[in-house]
């Protein structure tokens, strides 16, 4: 396992069997006493709705004297089977104080415009109350959704935030903004020498690809029955080009703050490529191509590590293993096949995805 990623879950496994608490905001902001919010009954007259298909934590919408809160508690047993799934609720109360000084301060709360305000959280008890917002999870994309995520991802990299899970259900919009209300799987890391919180050891993640992966692909696949080939391509081509504007300036960033020769090496790769694949129609489908598998198989793999696998990952599953059968030369020529997938011949990778079929039918979330 990678080093800084073993430091951090054991620094959070510690924290987690000892007696530190952690508090975020102030008393005065709850509408009942803490210990009443932690221990709500869902039929309570002021409990309006209650969301209760997270992993980690159950959403309750609160109306206390006519004001409408979100409130947020952990679950006894979180749904997902891994380290960093047991201890993401702490994670995000950690995150959340970070966050919430950031948006308290003059000088940074207009880049953090898009992050959910936190009332109060207290990690021991349980719970996270937030204004509750207008809003439903985001279903789907546009040139400026794409500058509203990429903006605040941006901001927060700069700050020393890595957000590895841009999921739908982690993403509100109201019409208008995004907000960013779930960070159980938000890591610090030093931006100027590392290329995420794995350090130097895996240049695959970065916020586009965190998009890409847990999002767009995964909205792609689902409605590909309804858009053509061609309205794919324009979304993701609108994608990049934000992607890319993002990017530019987060190299200027990186040379003006005397980033790593490595980072800012990575980070220029990147850049050249999307600028070739933006120049030329086919280079881009290439493109297209080779990082829809990755997106596939990186959310797979998530979904296997931590047991809590749905229908849309079988619907991954089944992408993969179409694409591996039919275009395996594409990919392993474009570099999408990553991690042991690299050392994989055509027949062993799709016998590794219909083995994961298999698995993925096992661990279905009930």
């Amino acid at each position: 396992m990678n080093a800084l990623v073993e430091q951090r879950q054991q620094a959070q496994l510690r924290f987690q069997q000892g007696e530190q608490n952690i508090v975020v905001g102030k008393i005065e902001n709850c509408p009942l006493p803490p210990e009443e919010l932690a221990a709500l009954d869902l039929n309570s007259p002021h409990v309006v709705e209650v969301f209760d298909d997270g992993l980690t934590a159950t959403v309750i919408h609160l109306m206390i004297n006519g004001r409408h809160y979100n409130l947020k508690r952990r679950r006894a047993e979180a749904r997902v089977q891994n380290i960093d799934g047991q201890t993401s609720f702490l994670n995000e109360v950690q995150r959340r104080q970070d966050l919430q000084a950031l948006k308290d301060k003059a000088s940074t709360a207009a880049a953090f415009k898009h992050i959910v305000t936190t009332l109060y959280a207290d990690y021991r008890l349980g719970f996270i109350l937030s204004p509750w917002i207008e809003g439903k999870p985001l279903c789907s994309f546009s040139r400026e959704i794409f500058r509203q995520i990429f903006d605040t991802m941006f901001a927060l990299e700069q700050v020393g935030l890595m957000e590895w899970d841009l999921c739908p259900g982690n993403i509100l919009y109201d019409g208008r903004q995004i907000y960013l209300f779930d960070f159980g799987y938000m890591y610090r890391f030093d931006p100027l020498e590392h290329y995420n919180s794995d350090g130097l050891a895996s240049p695959a993640f970065h916020a586009v690809e965190r998009l890409e992966t847990r999002n767009v692909f995964g909205y792609l696949l689902r409605y590909q029955d309804v858009m053509t080939s061609n309205d794919q391509l324009a979304l993701y081509r609108e994608l990049k080009e934000v992607g890319l504007d993002i990017y530019t300036q987060k190299l200027i960033w990186l040379k003006q703050n005397f980033a790593h020769p490595n980072v800012i090496h990575w980070q220029t790769e990147i850049i050249e490529r999307w600028e070739y694949a933006l120049d030329n129609e086919r280079s881009l489908k290439n493109l297209f191509i080779a990082e829809s598998f990755r997106s596939h198989c990186l959310d797979i793999a998530d979904d296997i590590s931590g047991k809590s696998c749905t229908p849309m990952t079988l619907k991954r599953i089944d992408k993969v293993i179409t694409m591996a059968a039919t275009v395996y030369l594409q990919l392993q020529n474009n570099g999408a096949l990553l991690f042991d997938n690299a050392h994989l011949d055509q027949l062993a990778l799709i016998k590794k995805y219909q083995d994961y079929r298999h698995l993925a039918q096992q661990y279905q979330l009930k």
